[in-house]
């Protein structure tokens, strides 16, 4: 990839982070509320972007490499896993200093949690758990997970045949959508939301060819605006129960997708990458810790007692940095890689 598409990856997840953080801290203050705090309210839209840059950067980095052997999985597991173990112990360790983890526990919770089968099921319906001790922001990474268990297998069957398969996918979120309206469950939910992750992917791919507009994806295009219009039936037909929470969610989540893309591919997408270009060190700087940060500010700045003033706010935003330093780029820098756990694995170590 260019430089400039390497800048706008890093500042796009570097705003989205940082946005997310300041949505939920607007939101627990009570900052959101009224026309002056509209701008706090897009939260799903930053996981959303999330989601799409993911889809991007897998398929530019693993798209040689995913169908080759067990190497994506680790590559997979080491990057998601050790800052979800950190997440996971520090809500722990939040709730006990604040009294209430006998009360708030859940082995269930966790396991599931672990698993990466959490969502919130205040916002729709057929959730297996919500995640453990309310560290509300973990629920995209059971989507994560999922999409790259089967990217491997997808990818697979895209070299064959790309146009037959990104159809494909495109219809098979599409109906899976549809069966989640029918009969809602987790795993329709989450086999829909796929073609927002693959959407990022073609885009990857177009990019990669020397695509400059969107016109060089037109069939994942075309199946996310399907997508988006079976999202819309589904509110005719379930009704609108608010901006926030299903049916509305998934069209709201599924237009920012199809939008993001369009605008990504058009002048607007050019300027942008122009103006992040200016912006690559600190962009890059955030973009580093941005999954830790993710994962970690939920307990750290909304759910612990010691934010209460102002002042433990900011105490317990500037120890946020370190600990998502440490939780993100530090643990996956020192834990092993594949090439020296294959080595050690392979019969002639023996």
């Amino acid at each position: 990839m260019s430089d400039r598409a390497i800048a706008l990856l890093d500042c796009a997840r570097a705003v989205a982070a940082i946005y997310v953080v300041v949505h939920h801290v607007a939101a627990a203050r009570g900052w959101a509320a009224g026309l002056t705090g509209i701008p706090f309210r897009f939260g799903q839209e930053a996981v959303i972007l999330f989601f799409l840059i993911s889809g991007f950067v897998i398929f530019a980095n693993e798209k040689d490499r995913a169908t080759t052997g067990f190497g994506y999985y680790y590559r997979r597991f080491r990057r998601i896993y050790p800052p979800l173990l950190v997440a996971l112990l520090i809500s722990t360790a939040v709730f006990w200093t604040n009294g209430t983890l006998a009360q708030n526990f859940s082995l269930r919770d966790l396991g599931l949690t672990l698993l990466n089968l959490q969502d919130i099921s205040a916002l729709k319906p057929g959730v297996l758990v919500d995640p453990y001790l309310g560290n509300d922001p973990l629920w995209s990474l059971s989507y994560e997970m999922a999409f790259y268990l089967v990217f491997p297998s997808v990818l697979t069957a895209w070299k064959r045949g790309r146009t037959a398969v990104t159809a494909a996918v495109g219809i098979v979120c599409t109906l899976a959508y549809v069966s989640f309206l029918y009969s809602p469950n987790h795993f329709s939910l989450i086999a829909s939301y796929f073609l927002v992750w693959w959407c990022g992917a073609m885009a990857a791919e177009a990019y990669m060819e020397g695509a400059r507009s969107f016109v060089g994806i037109p069939i994942a295009l075309a199946s996310l605006a399907l997508l988006t219009g079976a999202s819309a039936l589904g509110v005719v037909i379930e009704g609108f129960f608010g901006p926030g929470v299903h049916p509305f969610l998934e069209f709201r989540h599924f237009t920012v997708a199809l939008l993001v893309v369009l605008v990504g591919f058009s002048p607007i997408g050019r300027l942008v990458a122009s103006f992040a270009s200016q912006l690559s060190k600190p962009a890059k700087a955030v973009s580093a810790i941005s999954y830790g940060i993710y994962v970690l500010h939920y307990p750290l700045l909304i759910q612990s007692n010691l934010t209460d003033s102002i002042l433990g706010l900011l105490a317990m935003a500037i120890l946020l940095v370190p600990l998502a330093y440490f939780a993100d780029p530090y643990l996956n820098r020192v834990l092993p890689r594949w090439e020296s756990v294959k080595l050690r694995l392979s019969p002639s170590a023996a």
